[in-house]
């Protein structure tokens, strides 16, 4: 039954997550349209990806992931149902402070930055346009908060579809302010910080209607000695570092990658954007879904309930995503150039783009994997783990990235991270067998071979079918025609392979 009740879960969760990812897409192909790959871009992205950096780390990933299982506990039972209300107040104060602070010190960073940087450097308009978008973070923070009190009623649709607003605000800024700016990218790019500040605004408002719905309040509470806030703390703290580690690794990846050449830093963000698609629409909606399921079998010691729904998971998310490492792989350059190749991405762009994008796919299963597994460890109330493990694969990314880079360009930096992602899930499984619950995972060595066959049968017939038909088939065509077969032949390679009682385990 719990199956199920992840399935249909992790359906809504996907089904939000596929809308705003269209919407995602369809801002990266405006914004494309307008900048491409110029420099003036790579400065503003790595300025975004700042506020980003701690977005990841104290609000979407340490804020919740500490808060969700500690206020579950006081929201949803009856006799501490006010105290839930209470802690929302506690947290949001604190989200508020601790936001506004770190962009009074960014603020006054950048205002010295760009005094003592010479305006021809690449970093002079990474810190001018810093000041410009870091307030983004004091409104996604509260709007993430939002997000944790819905999940924790299991109303997992409405926060995967925020994201939508970030997009239609952005996009609306581009077609409705840059035509005052012809041919000024420097003035342009001044335009996506006011679509990027209206759109957080937005998301935060959009999110906090439903919570308001369910009879919370917006009030400051300074009472941080109640012991909630002490049971996060404990939580938090070792956790700050565990969910750091990707927010770290991409900031590191793309500040190294603003020392190569220009489009460098934009050709790793488009690709990690359709990198993403696959990555957000299924790894994270599971791993979403299932941390109330893993929480609850926990607390009430169902370990048999837990292992089998861990599986579940594991075997949905490998299903899911592996036969997109290979059509990715295969149809990368179709992919870039069917989604951005038209304005300002010019030829040069697409093969910016669509080299590490390769280099990407191959860590897939890897993020998906890490991602449900970390989720398994938080429910454990387990954060130490995650954070060793986290530690270790930030010392082995940069390491990686000066190496490859050295050699393959930015493409060396994509292949780096896809080798972090997958050392991430391997260490992840290995140190919860030994320190949790064993889970002999050599018994799903079967069904996994299955699936990579199935993928392999389905990569194949797309490829020949690619280089045959491209001769003579428009881009638009062959990319849709690619998808139908591609669905068409892994469908009935896994039917024939694999039984449905199997990806249930």
């Amino acid at each position: 039954m719990s199956s199920k009740k992840i399935l249909r879960a992790v359906s809504v969760v996907s089904l939000g997550t596929i809308i705003a990812r269209v919407f995602g897409l369809a801002r990266e192909i405006t914004t494309a349209n307008f900048f491409g790959t110029i420099s003036i871009y790579d400065a503003f992205l790595l300025a975004f990806m700042i506020p980003n950096f701690f977005r990841g780390l104290i609000a979407e990933g340490a804020l919740n992931t500490a808060f969700i299982p500690v206020f579950t506990d006081y929201a949803l039972d009856e006799k501490h149902k006010e105290e839930g209300k209470d802690i929302f107040n506690i947290c949001f104060t604190l989200s508020l402070i601790i936001t506004a602070t770190l962009f009074i010190l960014v603020l006054f960073a950048s205002l010295i930055s760009t005094r003592i940087i010479s305006e021809t450097s690449r970093w002079y308009y990474v810190w001018l346009l810093l000041k410009f978008t870091f307030p983004y973070l004091i409104f996604i923070s509260l709007a993430a908060l939002n997000t944790g009190v819905l999940n924790a009623y299991k109303d997992f649709f409405l926060p995967a579809l925020s994201p939508v607003v970030l997009d239609l605000f952005w996009i609306a800024a581009l077609f409705l302010i840059i035509p005052f700016f012809p041919g000024i990218p420097e003035r342009q790019i001044f335009v996506l910080c006011i679509g990027l500040l209206a759109g957080g605004l937005g998301q935060f408002l959009f999110t906090l209607v439903p919570v308001l719905k369910r009879g919370y309040r917006l009030r400051l509470n300074t009472n941080f000695s109640h012991p909630a806030v002490k049971k996060m703390g404990l939580l938090l703290a070792p956790m700050v570092i565990g969910v750091a580690v990707t927010p770290i690794n991409l900031l590191v990846d793309n500040t190294l990658a603003n020392t190569l050449y220009e489009g460098a830093v934009s050709g790793l963000w488009y690709s990690t954007r359709i990198f993403q698609l696959p990555l957000g629409v299924f790894a994270i909606s599971i791993s979403t879904a299932v941390l109330p399921w893993f929480s609850e079998n926990i607390s009430t010691k169902n370990h048999n309930e837990f292992v089998k729904n861990l599986i579940f998971a594991t075997r949905m998310l490998v299903f899911l995503l592996l036969p997109f490492t290979f059509g990715m792989i295969i149809m990368r350059k179709e992919i870039v150039s069917f989604l951005f190749a038209r304005g300002m991405f010019t030829a040069r762009s697409v093969a910016l783009v669509a080299s590490p994008l390769a280099f990407y796919s191959l860590g897939l299963v890897g993020y998906g994997g890490a991602s449900v597994w970390g989720r398994a460890f938080y429910a454990c109330k387990d954060t130490a783990t995650p954070v060793k493990v986290g530690l270790i694969s930030i010392f082995i990314n940069f390491i990686l990235d000066i190496i490859f880079m050295k050699f393959m360009g930015h493409n060396g930096i994509a292949l780096s991270t896809s080798i972090v992602g997958i050392t991430n899930f391997v260490l992840l499984i290995i140190l919860f067998n030994r320190k949790h619950l064993y889970i002999d995972i050599k018994k799903e060595a079967s069904f996994f071979l299955k699936i990579f066959l199935a993928s392999s049968i389905m990569g194949c017939i797309l490829y020949v079918y690619k280089i045959t038909a491209e001769s003579f088939l428009s881009l638009s065509f062959l990319v849709f025609s690619c998808i139908i077969i591609s669905v068409f032949i892994y469908i009935l390679s896994t039917k024939a392979l694999i039984k449905i009682q199997e990806l249930k385990g």
